[in-house]
């Protein structure tokens, strides 16, 4: 499969100016990370390391063909160190897409179709300035990236924009036979909009099922098989140096009533600010915070209740001609503590709870290429 996916990249590269692209944008972002990460230790529960080394985190590497001004292309894969591979690294595809600007007669929308980001809460607009997940991808609710076909479009007058997706619903690591659920595809709607300069209200809703409903093997009834309706709401408030998002996520599953598996609701609260200090002091540097809670109480094959506190600092350099940087350094620590109370008894006395310090170099690159 590594093998198939570097063959598949540098055959794009090879052919873009024979597919007729008038341009091709090569990009690059490598994440070298170390991590230390202190809990319990499994065996006799006395305070440990439980992780402390370097690692590549994700190299992204892409082609954005341009093959005329409505109609561009993006594929991408992502390389990561992994224990899984006995050469210590992973492939996997990431997104591969093509956007049309004018397949639909409908002014300032794009159908893209492929594989692509799922735009469910925050998912898109998520840069990872602060090291870690997207809460909805964080917390399992939505994947990053899907195959399918989604609508986005802006809103006359500069009101917002929307988006109208149909995926599979397992996410970009799942496709033909591995797909457990491909009976349900994923449905999504998506809307923003924008009040006042500066104030960004919005929400995202998605229903998909996990699991079939009769088994491939004996066509038996499937005990497993559920429903999903995932809700997102989300604010944000960004004023000259200080932008803070706050973000509500929802999700609620359903099963058949022939089965003893109980429905239920899992709920996250994210609130994340940020304060640029480039104006303040002349240096491009970030502070960031982070505070999650993910109350999943009412799951019972698996109640818990978690609190996440995190806080960050970038430093960001290596600018262009467009004030854009080449290259970030960050830091960031995360303590995350469980409520015993709330949660099953393999959550208790602290057995799960986690501090992790992180210091991530990253570095990017982009190159476009006249054909």
């Amino acid at each position: 499969m590594n093998k198939a996916l570097i063959l598949a990249t540098l055959g794009i590269l090879a052919l873009s100016g024979s597919l007729g692209a008038q341009e091709l944008k090569i990009t690059g972002e490598m994440w070298n990370r170390w991590t230390l990460e202190n809990g319990k230790a499994p065996g006799d529960s006395t305070d440990a390391v439980l992780r402390h080394n370097f690692s590549l985190e994700r190299g992204y590497l892409g082609l954005e063909p341009k093959f005329s001004e409505t109609i561009k292309g993006r594929f991408t894969v992502d390389i990561f160190s992994t224990d899984l591979s006995k050469d210590g690294a992973g492939l996997k595809l990431k997104y591969a897409y093509v956007d049309f600007s004018q397949l639909i007669p409908i002014p300032d929308l794009t159908t893209t179709i492929g594989l692509q980001k799922v735009y469910f809460g925050t998912i898109y607009d998520w840069n990872y300035s602060l090291i870690g997940k997207a809460p909805s991808d964080e917390y399992k609710v939505a994947n990053s990236a899907d195959y399918g076909i989604s609508l986005n479009g802006y809103i006359p007058g500069g009101w917002g924009e929307y988006a109208l997706g149909l995926y599979n619903g397992e996410g970009y690591k799942n496709y033909g036979a591995n797909l457990k659920d491909n009976v349900d595809p994923s449905l999504l709607a998506n809307l923003r909009l924008t009040p006042l300069p500066g104030i960004t209200i919005g929400g995202s809703v998605m229903a998909n099922g996990s699991e079939r409903k009769v088994k491939l093997a004996d066509a038996t009834d499937n005990s497993s098989y559920n429903t999903q309706l995932l809700l997102d709401g989300l604010l944000r408030a960004a004023y000259g140096p200080v932008d803070i998002w706050v973000e509500y996520i929802s999700k609620d599953v359903k099963y058949a009533e022939l089965f003893s598996s109980k429905d239920y609701t899992a709920t996250a609260l994210t609130v994340f600010p940020t304060l640029k200090l480039y104006k303040l002091i002349g240096a491009d540097i970030d502070v960031l915070g982070r505070y999650d809670r993910w109350d999943e109480t009412d799951n019972p094959a698996n109640p818990n209740l978690l609190t996440a506190i995190t806080g960050g600092i970038n430093y960001n350099f290596g600018h262009d001609d467009s004030a854009n940087s080449a290259m970030q350094l960050q830091l960031k620590y995360t303590a995350k503590s469980y409520d015993a109370a709330e949660s099953a008894a393999s959550y208790a006395n602290g057995l799960k709870d986690t501090s992790t310090l992180m210091l991530q170099f990253k570095w990017r690159f982009a190159n476009t290429l006249k054909i």
